[in-house]
């Protein structure tokens, strides 16, 4: 018997994304530190006597308020979903629908589509520089000539990992007559140093909005900056998100959540991290070496690698190493695919083989052959390195 649904879902694949047993797991941007163990102490001794039998505040009021705290805002500038992912998907049903554009970075998070086909508004993609960043008079004039009635910028971007000074991306902010959703997921780890010279924040709360358009909130009235709990803070598992923006928008994006829309744990969860942030600024700089080694790394080898500001590289082999890596594959796996497509279906086997789950981008139209490949704990991506460096030296001779 065949069912009917509503037609924005009649192109939509479920969403999916590889789910195989391996010893390391770099494929999702997680974060593979554990938290710090005074975080950790902190919400032991609170879940002891935790409430799970009450419903949490109706619209998250409490970490609300610890927020706007940190940023000096009111908590009627911030809202609370259930991952940014949510945030997200709502924003695209308050400002799009029927006849409404939503303009969307390409290439970027693939979801971006999805929430916009399932809002029932139609997705116009504007596409970043060749090597992944924005062109903001180029954007500008797109949405002179688009008009959207909703842009989304990624910065950093996902899956490219390229971050757009704040002087940039203000300069759309100011010129479009939309609202603009910043997506900063991984802005912890983009170590931006921009700061307007009118930000009159105490130092020690300057360094939160740092190459952040939070320190442009109230500057701007179409501005909804987004953050999530899921990456600097390792919270993947317990889907916690934020947005910030003017009271006008923030509560605009309430009316299309639901009341207890995140648990009462999470937000227990995520009030004592974002109460503890410092605590967790050695590992990001951690994290954000390894990213810097890597990436080297992977270019002494002869990978071409995308620059990130993220905790993941994007990355493919070229010329020689291509083509090795490509006979490679069609010795060991046959087939007929084309060179670029193959020698990154090359590595992404031989990663999996070991024991090594990354995400594979080899088929994508735009960035064809590459992998992305999440920064883990300092031991786990030596021996990636020595994978690579194995397979390197086999390929060659």
């Amino acid at each position: 018997m065949d069912f009917v649904t509503r037609r924005s879902l009649n192109d939509i694949e479920e969403y999916k994304v590889e789910y195989v047993a391996a010893e390391i797991i770099v494929n999702a941007n997680e974060n593979n530190f554990p938290i710090p163990e005074k975080v950790a102490e902190k919400i032991e001794k609170i879940a002891k006597d935790f409430p799970f039998n009450r419903y949490p505040p109706i619209k998250a009021e409490n970490l609300c308020e610890t927020i706007a705290e940190g940023l000096e805002l009111y908590t009627e500038n911030v809202k609370i979903g259930n991952g940014s992912s949510e945030l997200l998907q709502t924003a695209c049903y308050v400002f799009g629908g029927l006849g409404k554009k939503i303009a969307i970075p390409y290439p970027s998070f693939s979801m971006y589509g999805v929430y916009v086909q399932m809002s029932d508004s139609t997705a116009v993609q504007y596409h970043l520089s060749d090597d992944g960043f924005l062109d903001a008079d180029k954007l500008i004039s797109f949405c002179r000539k688009e008009n959207p009635d909703l842009l989304i910028i990624c910065n950093p971007n996902n899956p490219t990992g390229n971050y757009n000074e704040l002087s940039v991306v203000e300069k759309i902010i100011g010129a479009v007559q939309c609202p603009v959703i910043v997506d900063e997921a991984y802005m912890e780890f983009a170590d931006g140093k921009d700061v307007p010279l009118l930000d009159m924040r105490p130092l020690d709360k300057v360094w939160l909005v740092a190459g952040s358009t939070l320190s442009l909130i109230g500057n701007y009235s179409n501005l909804i900056c987004f953050r999530t709990f899921s990456k600097a803070y390792g919270l993947a598992g317990l889907r916690c998100g934020y947005a910030v923006g003017t009271a006008q928008l923030i509560k605009l994006l309430g009316k299309a959540l639901l009341p207890y829309n995140v648990n009462s744990y999470s937000l227990m969860v995520a009030k004592v991290v974002y109460e503890n942030k410092l605590l967790y600024k050695t590992m990001v700089k951690t994290i954000r070496e390894e990213r810097d080694k890597m990436a080297g790394f992977l270019r002494k080898l002869g990978f071409s690698v995308w620059p990130s500001s993220t905790n993941f590289l994007l990355f493919c082999a070229q010329g020689f190493l291509s083509e090795k890596l490509a006979a490679a594959c069609g010795k060991k796996y046959g087939g007929n695919l084309p060179d670029v497509v193959a020698s990154g279906k090359m590595l992404y086997r031989y990663f999996l083989e070991n024991g090594i789950l990354v995400r594979d981008y080899t088929t994508h139209p735009y960035l064809t052959g590459c992998l992305r490949i999440t920064l883990g704990r300092p031991e786990e991506n030596k021996i990636i390195l020595d994978k690579l460096v194995a397979l390197n030296t086999e390929v060659r001779l």
